[in-house]
């Protein structure tokens, strides 16, 4: 069921990529269609909460030591009172899981009055402790009562899964712009247009645009989970090499004056450097040690290779398709506003030569 969603969100971004053609304006209803996408994107990564399940939460605090963080639960019953401890009340709550009404645990208020957001039947997201000797939860603050949308706390993740909506996409859009400016490279070399050389430069300078983004995000994601934005881990490595080839690309382009070399070169250059893409991006970072999940000394391929049952839930798998659908569809509409450009561009600089 993952495959399928996040397949049919890639598939669906490149038909309407395609369909109308990325060389002509793109008609107004496609557009909408674009932005109404990407508001979608954006809603499903910022507006859920996160919070853990009973047993996603014991399996962290047993491994990280006073561990606070976001538990998604439900009030089901006061159970006792207990003021044995001096100047401190204890309040015993039987709490339950939303979705799964017969899981069940304990969670312990400290304080001498009820939290008001328990009285209710509501599920509540609260930032919570587990005491391993009493087997209890202990209640710290409440984030949220009545969440909308819940997304479940990935061990070691927690709030950063929510860079993945757009991390991941980014970097497929590079794959997909480097191999457009791949193709139109070929066939400028065939038919000699120039407008075939313009594609495949337009192409080639958005897909390092979004290669950047994926870099970034990579190490913002880092920067939380690794602890600091550079660690030189082979997925790092691996797409800092395919940058300095595609800056070299650019720089080619920039060195030589005369149009037909400048396209010819270039045409060349870049089907070259495409070839290195499959083997930077798909198959180095699982050939050495790292920390990016799939590397060759780690057990998890990561979230959307794996075919582990959960490691995924619905809503982070709908966000997942809708990250490649909008961010597909964003890259084929600024190819054509690129595409437009670069025409007016190299027109006017024509004329100056002439």
């Amino acid at each position: 069921m993952k495959g399928l969603i996040i397949g049919s969100g890639v598939l669906l971004g490149l038909v309407l990529g395609f369909f109308p053609s990325f060389l002509k304006n793109k008609p107004i209803w496609w557009k909408v269609l674009a932005m109404i996408f990407f508001f979608i994107t954006v809603f499903l990564t910022f507006i859920p909460y996160v919070g853990s399940n009973f047993a996603t939460f014991k399996f962290v605090a047993k491994n990280i030591p006073n561990f606070v963080g976001p538990l998604y639960f439900q009030v089901k019953e006061i159970q006792t009172f207990d003021n044995s401890t001096p100047n401190q009340m204890h309040i015993y709550v039987t709490i339950n899981n939303p979705h799964f009404p017969d899981v069940v645990d304990s969670l312990v208020v400290l304080g001498n009055s009820i939290p008001r957001e328990f009285s209710g039947n509501s599920p509540i997201i609260a930032n919570v402790s587990y005491d391993l000797k009493s087997q209890k939860f202990i209640y710290k603050s409440t984030v949220v009562i009545r969440p909308l949308l819940v997304l479940p706390y990935v061990p070691q993740l927690g709030e950063q899964i929510r860079i993945m909506n757009f991390h991941v996409p980014c970097a497929w859009v590079a794959v997909v712009a480097y191999l457009i400016s791949m193709f139109f490279s070929i066939k400028f070399l065939k038919n000699k247009k120039f407008e075939f050389d313009e594609v495949a430069s337009s192409s080639a300078f958005l897909g390092t645009i979004f290669a950047v983004l994926a870099t970034v995000t990579g190490m913002i994601w880092a920067k939380f989970n690794w602890g600091s934005f550079w660690n030189w881990d082979p997925r790092q490595t691996s797409i800092f090499v395919l940058l300095l080839i595609y800056f070299a690309y650019f720089v080619l382009r920039q060195s030589i004056e005369n149009f037909e070399l400048k396209a010819r070169l270039s045409s060349v250059y870049s089907i070259v450097a495409f070839i290195t893409v499959p083997f930077l991006v798909f198959i180095m970072p699982r050939l050495f040690e790292g920390n990016h999940p799939g590397s060759a000394n780690s057990p998890n391929i990561g979230p959307i290779l794996s075919a582990q049952e959960g490691s995924l839930n619905p809503l982070q798998t709908f966000g997942f398709g809708f990250g490649f659908l909008s961010l597909t569809m964003l890259f084929f509409w600024l190819l054509n506003l690129r595409i437009r450009y670069t025409k007016i561009n190299v027109s006017i600089k024509r004329r100056q030569n002439d």
